[in-house]
């Protein structure tokens, strides 16, 4: 079933239009999905349907109404539209419902680069077939329908943005005069307009579209041009070079919202502001550090400092949670960079830092380091000095800072505290029991965080007087002893939240506690609970209504005391919860890595492989999946290893490892195979740490670690060799032969392989002989064996087919277009590389996708079209960087410096492949560089 509002009102299923019916039916139907997954009221309902004049029977023309959806709906069980006090909800799965789609889709651009984002964001208007719910007569909804409009043209309008800045002006001009035309009074789209015109060389249009604006806007309301439009119009008088074909440095508005009112802190507030003020720092950083114990407040006011002191950072705010030093610099100055307009992070963590500080140098920019763990985290997220100031909160003091720019936060006051609570529950409730709410307040010990949690019980709880909760504290001499001392004060306040939940939400919470999980989404809830979806999605909402979760779009965290809350609470839990949860996880990774990659890993091929609920789960973009759950798949090894389950946790790491290497999470990769490599260590495993150092060593590969690769391998080999696992011995010799060929040794490769054929050959392992066959090729290309290396190559494309194995079969192209260009060939070439390119990006592999586009560049070269070949592979040269692999940025630099006689790239390509001992490669480089020096 496919719902779709954004135009005419359609149900869609299995291709079929459903009629919906009559006006009022259409009203309802669109009301529901407005608030998809929400209870609507049958008040609202009613008023949507009739307005302020409902007929007497209001009541039962909606219940008939609803009967009638249901029917044709064909939802006869009552698991779509369901009735829940105090009326009814629509439930509706991802992708059924083209609004929902549209927000996410939009969402997902402020995350991405800006190439990406316009993409993202082109899809998502794509959605739109016409102004929403065209078709539907309510005025309830067309105040709805507004926001929606307006929300589509202002992702319209950042969509523009972002193509503006991508030198796409030429493409723009005339969807722009259209949008003009449909806004006349909005600002935006003529400045763009304007701008796309100027940079199409088409001046004198440019300046006329202002002049036309200018007059509309004195004609009809008196007003001139902001000055931001008239600043554009002076610019382009004077042709001023900034207006060239560069993207306007981006200013982020990265501030979360504030939701409620301080109370007691505006001595705080005013230091904070005080030392942000660019003014009071001469040449030296504005930094603020906000400390304090956990759940005193410090976010909530570093916010409220925040934006207050936003117009004096005009070029944008930047914000991040450190999750206590959770958060790994380079992943937040590559996350900082991108919303400052940067598409591809350098590599390393200096690069970095030093890229973000050359990006904000001479900017007003504020950064918010929220839940910093030490000033090690954060100094590389530092701007080089003025104008940009830095706001920090930390729980620890943040040794490294002078004294004069930190404000320790401390218990709030009495009165402060009372007024807090006071804030939560209303005026009236405040009035019925000041004597009570007075002893409420002393309860929660002036603790901001037990406040809140306490004032959402009574918000949630209309029935339950004030006294009601404090009656509920002291009831155990316990609680009353924990809010006396300290940091015992929010122990108290969730023992309350939780004390308070239904039996499902409480387990929920145990089982978020033992798992460790940083987000958890419904299906996770689901799995954790092992409960059908809709008690884990009434948990989940419980749990956040409680504020014991927090709803980031359809994702719940946790804060970090509420985690450790939690975890007290889980030790008693049964630990056959955690083999339960990490078995299906892996299996869910088996079914990911068998739909990518044709089958299990090689060391897996005896573990069964699940379906059925899985493959609904994992839809059409296995890896997708996995790539959301990152952090509960790592937290899973984590745990696994943790409850002794070390064979788990290996097998789980090892199943992990496509995922991480498709998408270069190569610290992702690490973490859980050290992780498990540890427990198996620990519990005498010899497989599992063979398996372990095997991956490892495929990891240091990858890094081009080259030394310590034949390390880990050799070390591999002979575990397996002593657990008398010889089908693990055949992929360690694979591995030890591909290292062989790396650093220049393709004889010592080929007896490594032909050593390791028949062992794999053996264990029935097919897709490891054809990748074997496909690195052997490799190695006789080098050795000069042209074909030899064809009708191996030729040999393992027909196995990789065979078995359905994409990414080998990619492979297999790859090194077969590579044979072409040795003949050659380059026609045929470029056929086998266009190939392979079309299957790595069917399944999103990005490092494979550089290599194939280097290959592709050589053989546009070969053939003659210079433009072509460059344009591919500086395209590559990006991509390689995003993923972090040296070896095929050096490639791509050796290309660059052939196909442009570049004596610089090639300096840059030989310094690449001496570093990473690459000998084969860097001699090719150094006969590049003679032949141009002679």
């Amino acid at each position: 079933m496919r719902f779709k509002v954004l135009g005419p009102l359609v149900v869609d299923h299995d291709g079929q239009e459903l009629r919906v019916g009559g006006s009022l039916q259409r009203v309802v139907l669109a009301l529901l999905l407005l608030d998809a997954n929400r209870t609507v009221p049958l008040e609202r309902l009613i008023e949507a349907t009739w307005g302020e004049d409902p007929p007497s029977t209001a009541r039962n023309q909606i219940q008939i109404r609803v009967s009638q959806l249901r029917r044709m709906l064909g939802d006869h069980d009552q698991t779509l539209l369901l009735t829940r006090a105090p009326g009814y909800q629509m439930r509706v799965e991802p992708g059924t419902l083209d609004l929902a789609d549209f927000d996410a889709l939009v969402a997902r651009a402020q995350e991405e680069e800006p190439a990406r984002a316009a993409v993202t964001l082109r899809s998502a208007l794509e959605l739109w077939r016409g102004p929403a719910l065209s078709d539907v007569d309510s005025e309830l909804i067309r105040r709805v329908v507004h926001d929606l409009d307006e929300r589509r043209t202002l992702a319209h309008e950042r969509c523009v943005d972002l193509e503006l800045g991508l030198g796409h002006h030429q493409q723009l001009v005339a969807e722009l005069r259209r949008l003009v035309q449909e806004h006349p009074l909005r600002e935006r789209p003529h400045g763009q307009l304007m701008l796309a015109l100027y940079r199409s060389g088409r001046h004198a249009e440019a300046l006329e579209v202002y002049r036309a604006f200018r007059q509309m806007l004195l004609d009809n309301l008196g007003l001139e041009p902001s000055d931001d439009l008239r600043r554009l119009e002076h610019a382009i008088l004077n042709q001023e070079p900034a207006l060239g074909n560069r993207a306007e440095p981006v200013a982020p508005r990265q501030l979360p919202p504030m939701i409620s009112r301080l109370a007691g802190r505006q001595a705080e507030l005013d230091r904070l502001q005080l030392l942000l003020r660019p003014e009071s720092c001469g040449d030296a950083l504005p930094i603020a550090a906000l400390t304090g114990r956990a759940g005193v407040g410090k976010t909530e006011l570093a916010l409220h400092a925040a934006h207050r002191m936003a117009a004096a950072y005009p070029h944008g705010q930047l914000y991040v949670d450190l999750r206590g030093g959770e958060l790994q610099p380079a992943d937040v100055l590559s996350r900082f960079l991108r919303a400052l307009g940067v598409a591809s992070a350098p590599t390393t963590i200096e690069e970095r830092s030093a890229l973000f500080r050359s990006t904000v140098a001479d900017r007003h920019v504020l950064l918010v380091l929220d839940n910093a763990g030490s000033f090690e985290q954060i100094w590389p997220l530092l701007p080089g000095g003025a104008p940009g100031g830095v706001l920090i909160t930390s729980r620890d003091r943040l040794v490294g800072l002078p004294d004069r720019q930190v404000v320790r936060l401390d218990l709030l006051d009495h009165a402060a505290a009372v007024d807090l609570l006071a804030q939560d529950i209303g005026a009236e409730r405040t009035l019925q029991d000041p004597a009570a709410l007075d002893t409420l307040a002393e309860q929660c010990g002036g603790l901001p965080l037990a406040l809140r949690i306490a004032g959402a019980r009574l918000a949630v709880r209309p029935s339950w007087r004030v006294q009601t909760l404090v009656d509920l504290l002291s009831d155990t001499t316990t609680m009353l002893d924990v809010l006396s001392y300290g940091e015992h004060a929010v122990r108290a306040g969730l023992q309350v939240s939780y004390e308070a939940l239904s039996p499902d939400a409480q387990a929920l919470f145990r089982a978020i506690g033992l798992m460790d999980f940083p987000q958890v989404t419904c299906w996770l809830a689901e799995l954790l609970l092992d409960r059908p979806a809709d008690v884990a999605r009434a948990a989940l909402t419980e749990l956040a209504d409680a504020s014991l979760l927090r709803d980031q779009g359809g994702r719940y965290g946790m804060h970090d005391l509420v985690r450790a809350h939690a975890a007290e609470l889980a030790r008693d839990e049964d630990p056959r919860l955690v083999a339960r949860v990490c078995g299906f996880l892996f299996a869910l990774a088996q079914r990911a890595h068998e739909f990518h990659g044709g089958g299990s890993h090689g060391l897996l091929r005896d573990e069964p492989v699940a379906s059925g609920r899985i493959d609904a789960l994992l839809g059409a973009h296995p890896l997708a999946v996995l790539d959301d759950e990152r952090a509960a798949l790592r937290s899973a090894v984590r745990r696994a290893a943790a409850h002794g389950l070390h064979e788990l946790a290996w097998k789980l790491a090892l199943a992990l490892a496509t995922m991480q290497e498709i998408h270069g999470y190569f610290e992702d990769w690490r973490s859980c195979t050290e992780i498990a490599l540890e427990a198996c260590l620990a519990a005498g495993d010899l497989r599992g740490e063979a398996a372990m150092r095997y991956s490892l060593s495929t990891l240091l590969t990858f890094e081009q670690e080259y030394g310590a690769a034949a390390e880990s391998m050799e070390a591999a080999l002979a575990l397996f060799g002593r657990a008398g696992e010889t089908h693990g011995r055949g992929l360690a010799l694979g591995n030890l032969a591909q290292v062989d060929v790396f650093r220049g040794q393709p004889e010592r490769a080929l007896e490594r392989y032909e050593e390791a054929l028949p062992l794999l050959k053996d264990a029935g392992d097919r897709p490891a002989e054809a990748y074997a066959l496909v690195n052997m090729a490799a190695a006789s290309m080098s050795g000069g064996e042209v074909a030899e290396a064809g009708h191996m190559l030729e040999r393992a494309l027909e196995i990789f087919r065979a078995e359905g194995v994409v990414r080998g079969e990619a492979q297999a192209l790859d090194r077969l277009a590579r044979l072409e260009l040795r003949r050659d060939r380059p026609a045929e070439a470029a056929e086998h590389f266009q190939a392979a390119a079309e299957l790595i990006r069917s399944i999103g592999d990005r490092v494979g996708e550089v290599y194939v586009m280097q290959g592709l560049a050589d053989a546009w070269r070969r053939l003659g079209r210079a433009k072509a070949a460059e344009r591919t592979l500086r395209a590559a040269l990006d991509l390689a960087a995003g993923v972090g692999d040296r070896l095929i940025a050096g490639r791509i630099r050796l290309s660059l410096g052939l196909l442009l006689d570049d004596v610089a790239q090639l300096e840059l390509a030989r310094a690449v492949f001496t570093e990473i001992d690459a000998l084969h490669w860097r001699a090719k480089a150094e006969e590049a560089l003679a032949r141009l020096g002679s």
